[in-house]
């Protein structure tokens, strides 16, 4: 090989072994009191954390959360500490573990989605049966329908809707609308829930499930069909209820803004139409929900403020009362989104077009600021829901197309339904069962590894053993796997004290954290038991602490009791709650450690990357090549 040639290749070679390894990180979650009073486990991929969740009723679901979102729910918010033990893999290695994980994930979401497909079905042909014979009690709601129906019946028709409908005739004819109407009727008329053979809803053994489509998906995609035709048709307005009014003066449009949306909006009006001779058998609620844009943003153009669809979702989350209790997380959290939507505004004037998805993200983040500010000033429930919000209001239909069929067919569809249903379940619960010590947190993180046919260093059965158990499990993968780092990312309350110690006297600032009601950090938390010292960061006190923990919680009971008909019992529950998770600290043993409400997200920063263990509140324990 001639001189230059070799240097080459002797450079190619030093910068492959110089390249920085994939990590892989095991994640021990300490133990709080609530739904983890054992601990938690997760793995780790760069940005993606995958986790195992129990949920309601006895199943454990595979979750996939960012990896900060992670961080700030159990080490900040439910101030859990966190060891981290980091496995350097090979890139073959990383790909065919996160691939088994993800695989793991969007198979399990398939599964969870087929069991509530199934279970619609069975509520869609138990009504239609009870409407064949004459009970009009059950409703069927339509996704995306809650933005123009029920109809007021006093409102003139929409100019905006009314130009739609102009263009589509125009393009397909005068009587389009109504041809295409009764396509549908006929459609879901003809819609037949008996299959030819049983319904093959077994669950493979391994690869990515596929069902046949649900019945009731059909049945309700055509029903929403025919309830867009019929806004369209009638120029249906928006109904006052179902966006945020223009009021509020931040929200106001500067030149450029109402440029881009305008431009937007004028492409919208042009993609429409086609909708009507869409294949994608979901057209009638993306028909619904573009009509809707279509007004708001018509009206944002017209009036110069920004004018935005309410984006949660019927099934969102309603949290009682929020300012009374958790006025001051309210705040943050507004101030929170209030930054998110100027960033998304600053980002909006920047470019000359901007597409659904940008849109669909000033959207969701204009909701968020609208609904805390709505919940702050009237002091009124709070919405939440994780992830982008997506339009899809929905109404009761009150006209329910009950299909051509014969009785005997609709009883024999939903004894099939039933049945179906009830295999699925059984299947499903077989498969993805909790259980305490065979399937767990930690032992299906362990039988994913082990399904991606890789070597960490060492396997790490669970049976017959105590790895079920997270903190034993933990050790084991130090033991076993190659861990070139361990790191431990501690909890919000106890990184806060460190910072505390590092600027004030140590005896000093520790005297005044140690309890609750001194506390600088801590700030009392409905959610939290009754409990006066916090025991997780101390030991040899630790029995003495919660002995007077007890008696705390105890005496808070006692009062609890006697305020039972004034506060429902919550003072009750909650003194019993502390005692309980203060025995285990008379052996030393510490559950509970007090959870926040809200902490503001710069407490994460900087973003701990791919290759970092580190980040605020991290200690490195050990390190080695």
């Amino acid at each position: 090989m001639r001189p230059p040639l070799i240097l080459a290749a002797l450079l190619l070679s030093s910068a492959a072994l110089a390249s920085p390894s994939r990590f892989v990180d095991y994640l021990y979650v300490e133990a709080n009191e609530g739904g983890s009073s054992g601990g938690h486990t997760a793995i780790r991929f760069g940005d993606e954390t995958y986790h195992f969740q129990h949920e309601r009723p006895g199943l454990l679901h595979l979750r996939r959360d960012d990896s900060q979102d992670f961080r700030y729910r159990y080490g900040v918010l439910e101030n859990r500490t966190m060891h981290l033990s980091r496995v350097a893999v090979s890139d073959a290695t990383y790909a065919r573990l996160r691939w088994q994980f993800s695989e793991r994930y969007l198979r399990e979401r398939k599964l969870f989605a087929h069991r509530d497909a199934l279970r619609d079905d069975r509520v869609l042909l138990e009504l239609l049966l009870a409407r064949r014979h004459g009970d009009t009690r059950g409703t069927i709601r339509l996704r995306g329908a809650g933005f123009f129906f029920p109809e007021d019946g006093r409102s003139p028709p929409s100019d905006v809707v009314l130009a739609l409908r102009d263009r589509i005739e125009r393009t397909y004819g005068r009587d389009v609308i109504q041809r295409r109407a009764e396509e549908v009727r006929r459609a879901l008329a003809q819609l037949t829930p008996v299959a030819t053979g049983p319904a093959n809803v077994d669950i493979p053994a391994d690869g990515y499930p596929h069902f046949p489509e649900p019945f009731s998906a059909r049945y309700l995609d055509l029903l929403t069909q025919l309830g867009a035709l019929k806004a369209l048709d009638h120029a249906l307005q928006l109904r006052t209820d179902s966006r945020w009014p223009p009021a509020d003066a931040d929200l106001v449009l500067d030149d450029g803004e109402r440029r881009i949306l305008g431009a937007f909006a004028d492409r919208l009006a042009d993609d429409l139409p086609r909708l009507l001779r869409s294949d994608r058998p979901d057209w009638g609620f993306a028909l619904l929900i573009g009509m809707a844009r279509l007004e708001a943003l018509r009206e944002s153009e017209r009036t110069g403020r920004l004018v935005l669809l309410d984006a949660f979702p019927p099934d969102a989350e309603i949290v009682r009362s929020p300012v009374r209790r958790h006025r001051d997380a309210l705040l943050g959290l507004g101030a929170e989104a209030r930054d998110e939507l100027v960033r998304v505004r600053a980002e909006l004037r920047g470019g000359e077009a901007i597409g659904e998805a940008r849109f669909a993200e000033l959207e969701s983040a204009g909701n968020r600021v609208l609904e805390l500010e709505a919940a702050i000033a009237q002091e009124r429930d709070l919405r939440v829901s994780s992830g982008p919000l997506l339009p899809s209001r929905d109404a009761p239909w009150p006209d329910p197309i009950v299909s051509e069929v014969t009785d005997d067919d609709l009883a024999r569809g939903l004894a099939q339904a039933r049945a179906t249903e009830g295999r699925f379940a059984d299947q499903l619960q077989r498969r993805n069962g909790y259980d305490l010590i065979t399937r767990n947190c930690v032992t299906e993180i362990f039988r994913t590894v082990e399904g991606a046919g890789v070597d960490l260093g060492g396997p790490i059965d669970t049976q017959p053993s105590l790895d079920f158990i997270p903190f034993v499990a933990a050790h084991d993968v130090d033991g076993r796997w190659d861990v070139v780092e361990r790191a431990t990312q501690w909890s919000y309350r106890r990184s806060r004290l460190d910072d505390i110690y590092r600027r004030e006297g140590r005896l000093r600032a520790w005297l005044r954290e140690c309890n609750v009601l001194t506390s600088t950090i801590y700030r009392g938390n409905d959610d939290d038991s009754f409990f006066l010292l916090f025991t997780d960061d101390v030991v040899a006190p630790r029995p003495l602490f919660g002995a007077v923990n007890v008696v705390a919680g105890l005496g808070a009971g006692a009062v609890g009791l006697a305020l039972l008909p004034l506060d429902r019992g919550h003072l009750l529950e909650s003194g019993v709650r502390g005692a309980l998770f203060s025995l285990p600290e008379l052996a030393f043993v510490n559950l509970r450690k007090g959870s926040f409400d809200y902490v503001p997200r710069s407490f994460l920063l900087p973003r701990a990357g791919a290759h970092d263990a580190g980040g605020e509140g991290t200690t490195v324990i050990e390190g080695r090549p």
